[in-house]
């Protein structure tokens, strides 16, 4: 893992810039993590060429060879070194064939094909201008590939097709998902015209007003609003409270329209009253409100309200 980290700083350098330093590492039997100077997230074809980079400098069975010399010599050979580190006068120097040279103290390969494998497992921000990856090496960097193409070769197996084809068939999965989504959203609005209709034809007047008062059950709050947005359309003379039950609560929504709200009635007032005799709380604006409530046994009361409420306040 030290000895890839070597090749690791290299390859940053010749893809990324000369700007790269190291700032900090962790090696251990099996994997590491390297810190560096960079200003950007690498991309995907950035982290492939590294990859690419390292594991042929592995396979190139590069040999180690490990000398002490002034440090002034050192510096000549053009060795890199850790920033803000100090030197003594005579230096250890690393050297993996013709491509890596480093000042460093540590235990290495005597050959990079000793390393085996390098893999990167992530790259990330650890602070303003630096950087991390961490990756694996050796037997374990084998371990985490089979079990990346294991889960390929399962999931190819899910959708029923090839790994190679794994990637077009998501996309065209992905595609049918977005239709039928589109397709869905379509029938839940014509069903929820549907129902406004419906409800609209049983509507009662009360003091010159058209007043729905109606409940259905498992219906999602966009069904329920597309309703609301129906009926408000339809007659501005309009007040509706539709009440949606599922096992455990209540959702209401209240909608007004414009010659309602002129007459001094409110969506925000009546769900307020229907939301507390259902032991819940809701609120919105004058033309349209919503809110909830746990007690669905007492929903047929809390819409009995709604006549009471327009009666008592068009007196007033």
């Amino acid at each position: 893992a030290h000895s890839a980290t070597h090749l690791l700083q290299k390859a940053l350098r010749n893809v990324l810039g000369n700007h790269i330093e190291q700032s900090g590492s962790l090696v251990e039997p099996d994997r590491f993590r390297f810190d560096f100077t960079h200003f950007s997230p690498l991309s995907d074809n950035e982290i492939k060429q590294i990859n690419s980079e390292v594991n042929d400098r592995i396979l190139e069975d590069l040999q180690t060879n490990i000398t002490e010399m002034p440090i002034e010599d050192a510096k000549k050979l053009g060795a890199m070194a850790l920033f803000g580190e100090k030197y003594g006068n005579t230096v250890r120097v690393v050297r993996m064939g013709d491509y890596s040279l480093e000042l460093c103290g540590g235990t290495h390969v005597q050959n990079t094909a000793k390393i085996g494998m390098f893999r990167f497992d992530a790259e990330m921000s650890i602070a303003s201008g630096v950087r991390r990856i961490e990756g694996f090496v050796g037997k374990q960097a084998t371990v985490v590939f089979d079990n990346i193409h294991s889960l390929v070769s399962r999931t190819a197996d899910i959708l029923k097709t090839s790994p190679a084809e794994l990637v077009n068939r998501l996309e065209l999965s992905l595609q049918d998902a977005k239709n039928t989504s589109k397709e869905l959203s379509r029938m839940k609005l014509i069903l929820s015209k549907n129902d406004a209709d419906s409800f609209y034809l049983n509507a009662k007047v009360v003091k010159g007003l058209k007043v729905i008062t109606a409940s259905r059950s498992d219906v999602d709050l966009e069904s329920l609003r597309s309703m609301g947005d129906f009926l408000k359309d339809k007659n501005p003379a309009i007040v509706a409270v539709l009440a949606n039950l599922t096992e455990e609560k209540v959702s209401f929504l209240a909608v007004c329209g414009k010659d309602a709200i002129v007459k001094g009635i409110r969506a925000g007032d009546l769900i307020k009253l229907v939301t507390s005799e259902c032991g819940g709380s809701g609120g919105g604006k004058p033309d349209s409100a919503q809110g909830g409530g746990r007690d669905i046994s007492k929903v047929d009361n809390a819409l009995a309200l709604v006549d009471d409420y327009i009666i008592k306040t068009l007196k007033e």
